[in-house]
Parts: structure tokens; sequence; C-alpha cells
């Protein structure tokens, strides 16, 4: 069962300055239609972690992830597009 609602925890500065490592993040669960600009939760498509990044493009059931800090981001321009499936949620707000 997805909980509505659900709280992670900021792990590095792939999304500096408007998240750092550290900060709390609510993110909604039940929202799976993401647009442009949207900072999503999903899940890494190799590791069993999550990860929060921005979305730079949506192509059809793929989405495609960028970090603000691209220095700092693995993101698509590494592992390349996402299914929409492995979207956890979308950003509500940050502690």
């Amino acid at each position: 069962m997805d909980f509505p609602i659900r709280i992670f925890r900021v792990a590095d500065r792939s999304m500096e300055p408007g998240l750092r490592p550290g900060d709390y993040i609510f993110v909604n669960g039940l929202s799976k239609r993401v647009r442009m600009n949207d900072i999503v939760v999903m899940r890494h498509p190799s590791r069993k972690i999550y990860i929060v990044k921005r979305v730079g493009r949506i192509d059809g059931r793929r989405i495609y992830l960028l970090g603000d800090n691209a220095r700092e981001s693995e993101d698509s321009r590494k592992f390349g597009a996402l299914k929409a499936g492995d979207l956890i949620g979308k950003l509500i707000f940050k502690l």
C-alpha cells in the first residue's frame, strides 16, 4: 500500500541550492501526473535507492530527470529516461 504523503531526507548535493543535504521533503504519493520542472522522487534505475530530481522532459511514459546542480548530479544524462511507473510522488514542501 502506498501512503499519500511520504517524507524523505535529501542525501546529496544534486539539487542545490534549492534542496540541501539534510533537508526533509514531503512528497505527495498520490500525484502521479508530472509536468516539466516538477521536483519528484523516483526509484533509481539500477540501485536500491530513491532519487530527488527535477523533471527535464516527458516523452510518453518516460521521464527524463535532471539535478539542479549538474556537477553533483547523477541523472538522466547518465542513466537515461525512467519509466513513469517508477515515480514515487511529487514534492509538496520542504523543511
